[in-house]
């Protein structure tokens, strides 16, 4: 029972993930182009997230927990950096 939800999550999140590519690809503003494709990157954790749970290995939450940590910090500095056109 417990994997059918787990597969639903995962058809919902890979929705989500083709749903802000189609925005990425239909925007004509790099700014929001920008916004969007640093959203992208929570749902792939999320993802990853699920998948672990239903294929067991050592290394999975370390690759979750460090996805989860660069998460916050670089999109963040990428994204100011693009809006500020590369000026320090």
């Amino acid at each position: 029972m417990f994997e059918i939800v787990l597969y639903v999550a995962l058809g919902l999140i890979a929705a989500t993930i083709l749903g802000t590519i189609v925005m990425i690809l239909k925007e004509q503003d790099q700014f929001t182009r920008a916004v969007v494709a640093d959203l992208t990157f929570y749902p792939m954790i999320g993802f990853y997230v699920v998948w672990c749970m239903l294929n067991d290995s050592q290394i999975n939450y370390e690759v979750a927990l460090l996805a989860g940590l660069v998460g916050g910090v670089l999109p963040t500095m990428s994204l100011a950096r693009i809006i500020s056109k590369g000026r320090r």
